[in-house]
Formats: C-alpha cells, structure tokens, sequence
C-alpha cells in the first residue's frame, strides 16, 4: 500500500515562494505515482477542502508576516494534526525547513518524519552579517537578532527526522558543519523545474510587445524577493557600464519587498543614474511568470545567499543564458562557460563584465540558452526528481 505524506508549510497556494513551490509540484507528481496527499498550510482563511481522492488540504489562517507566520502555523498546525491523527493514517509527516518549527509536529505524529531544508537560519544570519544595517529590512533584522531563538526549533526538527532532504550539496555541509547532523542522514535532491510551463519562447518580440516592452530593447530579467541577501543593489551598481555600451538595455526586477526596501533601491537608481533603465514591476503573478522569462533576453541574479534557487531553474528551463554567482548550491547546476556565467558575489565589477560578455558574443549567449534547457530537463524536472524523494520515503519507513 502506498504511504500517506502529510506537508507542513506556511506556504503553499497560491504559489508566491520557493518553499510553496517545492510542495504544489512535488505532491502534484507524488499523486501522479499513486501516493495520497494531506498539506496544511497557511492561508487567509480557514477552510479544509478534500479536492480530489488523493489530496486533501488544511488551510490555517495565519498572519502573512515572514519568520512570525511560521510560529503561527505552528502553533495552530500541531491542533490541526491531533485532529487528522483520529480520522486519517499519516504514514509520513514532512515538514519544510526553516520554515516549520519543531513544535508544529506532536509527538508520535504518523510513522516517520523526513525533512526537507531549503536553508538555515544560521546560513541566512551570516549572508547578511556583512550589509548595512540600514539595508536590512525588519524581517532581516529580527532573523539576526533572534537568530538562537529560531535555531533551537529549527534544530529541534532536523534531529527528530528519520531522513533529511537537502536541496543542494551546499545544504548538506551546512547541516553537518553547523548543526552535527550525521551525514548518512542526509539525501541530496535538487529542486525541481516544470519544463513543460517554463519553455523558450517561439515569438520573443511578439511576447516583448504583449507585455509593453519595446522589441528593440535587450531585456535583462532578476526574479526574487526584494531582500538585501539578493544583491540587489550590487546589480544596479553594475549597470552603468552596461548602459553606456548598450543604451537600449533595459533592466526588469520582478518581485515583491517593503515599500522602503523599494524606495531604498530607486534611490540608489537615481544616484547611480539608470533609474529610467530599470522596470521594477512588483510581485509578478505565478501564471504570468512564464512569458516574462520568455520576454527576457537574459537572466541576472546576483544573489550573495542560496541553496538550490527556484528563479534560476525556471531561466534555464526558459532557455536564457543565466548570469550568477559562485554561492551555494549554484555551481552545482550553472557550469561556468557552458549553460551560464558565474561571477563572485559583491562584485559589480565582474558582474557588469559578464553581461558585456553575453551581449558582446550573442552567438555564444545563444548556445549557453540551448544549453540551460538541456540542462534542467535532462536532470531536474520534476518527474525525474521525484523518484529519488520515493527512495528517501521508502527509506525512511524501513
């Protein structure tokens, strides 16, 4: 009989996060391999829905504001178990990391427990230990100062865990070189990519036009939240010398942050002079990321912190030529040269460099597009990656 898996997340749907992400595609392939599925997550409202004879989701309202809404969840998510634990047989509880405290789970909840970690609060503290305190946003500020704090109910889950799933090799020595975890009880899975939603675009100035781009510009996309983690203002640094080679660059920055942390960044765009450059559109929708990625022409992030990022494989996916940097989990899809370029972090200078490169040899940009798409959907799309979380089930219930 195949086991039951219950998630726990604060996100989940509608997908506006890695984390959601990771839960809506991988229960969604699970269901496809025969396994039924219970997902508590957070929500605006409180509603449990059977949506299909294999899916049933729990829905807890919660607050939406980072770090605190994973506390709330929480704490209304261990009520919500008790109460599935009398009508339902949860074989394996599977809680997401860091974003789900230990005492979210009871004791003696379902079979078996397997974690998986997108990141730690510990790797995040130290990422941003160096930016300006005035660069941080609350969020930020609390996860540095409180950072003990949400260790020991991070910590807490991951030794409770039969088996733990990290998303990258970055990940795994991050939870043996800070927490002592075992080695032998952690799997490596990278994140996955639907390669049939994120797919090159047949027209690209016809998908320009649509979205009330000009054709003739060069499109140079960063997806991601606004956090200073994502270096931000290190890429608006690098485009002046960009600009001046390429005045018809124009650079889009997708996602959603603080009203300061946006004025923060259109005011470093004005003092650097290329604030008429950059096309900041705000949280973009799930169902209109596609044609985004389709629009641009390249893909930048110059992201200081990350595990395995969700916003890189849907590039690749998209056949862009992805520029990035050497930290975490990165290098171990983006080979330098071949379906990509990577910079070290905090460098403006060679990021700059990089972009000059890609538009200054767009034969070569082309090949490292062709090459991206290969990449993820000879290794990462999700029907591929969900074999090897059934091994770790399979494991975990021996």
């Amino acid at each position: 009989m195949t086991p039951k898996i219950c998630f726990i997340s604060p996100e989940y749907w509608p997908l506006t996060g890695g984390t959601g992400s990771y839960i809506y595609y991988l229960s969604n392939q699970l269901q496809k391999n025969g396994y039924p599925i219970h997902i508590v997550t957070g929500a605006n409202q409180t509603k449990d829905l059977h949506v299909n004879p294999q899916l049933d989701v729990s829905f807890l309202k919660i607050p939406k504001t980072p770090i605190i809404k994973s506390f709330m969840l929480a704490a209304q998510s261990s009520q919500k178990l008790k109460t599935i634990q009398k009508t339902a047989q949860i074989d394996i509880t599977h809680p997401q990391l860091p974003l789900t405290p230990n005492f979210a789970v009871p004791p003696n909840f379902g079979k078996t427990l397997v974690c998986t970690v997108h990141s730690t609060w510990k790797g995040e503290a130290q990422a941003i230990a160096g930016e300006p305190y005035m660069r941080l946003n609350a969020n930020e500020k609390f996860l540095v100062g409180a950072n003990r704090f949400l260790r020991f109910f991070e910590e807490g889950m991951m030794h409770r865990a039969q088996k733990i799933i990290a998303v990258s090799h970055f990940t795994k020595w991050e939870l043996t070189t800070y927490y002592n975890i075992p080695p032998n009880k952690i799997q490596v899975i990278h994140n996955g990519v639907n390669t049939k939603k994120f797919q090159p675009p047949t027209n690209k100035h016809k998908i320009k036009k649509e979205l009330g781009l000009n054709p003739n510009d060069i499109a140079i996309l960063s997806v991601g939240r606004l956090y200073a983690r994502k270096g931000l203002f290190n890429l608006i640094e690098a485009m002046p010398s960009v600009i001046k080679r390429f005045p018809n660059a124009k650079f889009i920055i997708s996602g959603k942050g603080q009203s300061s942390e946006m004025t923060k960044l259109h005011t470093h765009a004005e003092h650097l002079g290329v604030k008429r450059h950059i096309l900041f559109t705000g949280y973009t929708p799930d169902k209109d990321l596609p044609k985004l990625y389709q629009a641009a022409d390249i893909f930048a992030f110059s992201t200081f912190y990350e595990h395995h990022p969700f916003a890189i494989l849907e590039a690749l996916s998209t056949g862009l030529p992805v520029i990035t940097t050497t930290v975490g989990g990165i290098p171990e899809t983006i080979q330098t040269g071949k379906n990509g370029l990577l910079v070290p972090p905090f460098s403006s200078q060679q990021f700059s460099t990089a972009l000059l490169y890609l538009l200054e040899h767009p034969m070569e940009a082309t090949e490292m597009g062709i090459k991206a798409r290969q990449t993820v959907v000879e290794r990462l799309d999700w029907s591929i990656v969900v074999k090897d979380a059934m091994k770790v089930y399979d494991e975990a219930l021996r």
